[in-house]
């Protein structure tokens, strides 16, 4: 892996032993929503998903183990979009995709117009921020050069080293093979750009034998590359998303115990939202969850131009049951100062 592509990933500072750092910079003027638990994906239809409607656009907020299309009798987005009708004649459409397990705001299209626009605020422009590997400009935020006219930005709980820079700008090409996503500059690679903060990270206290200490970090993507966010965290912060076992999260060692004490207690949290599903009759999550925790990676928030008036759209995600649950397990602060964007 490249990695000179982030200056000082590895090198930043160190976390204060008396308490969390909390950095209160771009990702606090998110609107901060009331992060009590939720049931996990127990919900009587896909209405209840909804989070922003108008006459052309809907935003819901997608729930963990569902993917895009229907495979193999799990059923995935395409199956609800009907419930998610309302007033008109034909169910939504979709612009864009969160893997699977990714949870948070997913934008759909009510019109043809607005499906072509709004699509094409997602073609991928190739824009890498700028300042690449210079070390000035690396860790300066700079305005968003993401895909079109849309911003992202998602959370995510790693599994990060104690000196994990606080922010700064991930260059790394990705390349896309049958076993998945790799970084490999080069012939063949596709940019990717990615910005990242540490929104909380946990006193190195409780860190393990090799170092590892759990972080929340807000992750805004510059481009839109698949499994950009999850390899990206993974190869080159090396801070793997929790529950992210296809990238490299491990918290089970070779003599088959839990790790640590720390995902030791996210296991514990795994199995007290498992129990929220199954009281809840969530015929989804029964259908879905594998063994293991699930992946902590969550679309928080999306803007972007309205397709009819141009006024800008701001849609906010609450985070869902296992990781608010985790990140209070863990001492994570998940809100911050809400100044507005």
């Amino acid at each position: 892996p490249n990695h000179r592509s982030v200056a000082g990933a590895r090198a930043g500072r160190r976390a204060d032993s008396s308490a969390m750092l909390v950095a209160r910079r771009w990702w606090s003027r998110i609107d901060v929503c009331a992060h009590a638990p939720r049931a996990a994906s127990s919900v009587p239809s896909a209405v209840s998903w909804v989070l922003h409607r108008d006459s052309d656009v809907l935003v819901v907020d997608k729930p963990a183990g569902l993917p895009m299309r229907s495979v193999n009798g799990v059923k995935g987005v395409d199956a609800f979009l009907a419930d998610l009708r309302f007033d008109l004649a034909h169910p939504p459409m979709t612009v864009h995709r969160l893997d699977r397990d990714t949870t948070g705001c997913l934008i759909l299209a009510r019109t043809r117009e607005a499906q072509r626009t709004l699509a094409g605020y997602f073609q991928d422009r190739a824009r890498v921020a700028r300042g690449g590997s210079d070390p000035s400009t690396t860790n300066a935020r700079e305005e968003p050069e993401s895909l079109g006219a849309v911003r992202r930005v998602y959370w995510a709980l790693v599994s990060a080293t104690s000196t994990l820079a606080s922010r700064g700008t991930i260059d790394a090409p990705l390349v896309t093979t049958h076993a998945g996503v790799t970084l490999k500059p080069g012939a063949g690679a596709k940019p990717a750009s990615t910005y990242f903060e540490v929104i909380s990270r946990a006193s190195p206290e409780i860190s393990t034998a090799a170092g590892r200490v759990p972080a929340l970090l807000a992750l805004e993507p510059r481009t839109g590359r698949k499994h950009q966010l999850r390899v990206h965290c993974a190869g080159v912060l090396d801070a793997a998303i929790v529950g992210d076992y296809k990238y490299g999260y491990r918290d089970v060692s070779r003599t088959g115990l839990i790790a640590d004490d720390w995902r030791r207690l996210l296991r514990d949290v795994d199995e007290r939202t498992r129990r929220l599903a199954d009281a809840g009759s969530s015929e989804l999550m029964s259908e879905v969850r594998g063994p293991g925790v699930p992946l902590h990676l969550h679309a928080r928030l999306v803007e972007f131009a309205h397709p009819s008036s141009g006024e800008r759209v701001r849609v906010v995600a609450p985070p869902p049951s296992h990781m608010s649950l985790a990140c209070e397990a863990l001492g994570l602060a998940l809100d911050g100062d809400d100044g507005g964007a």
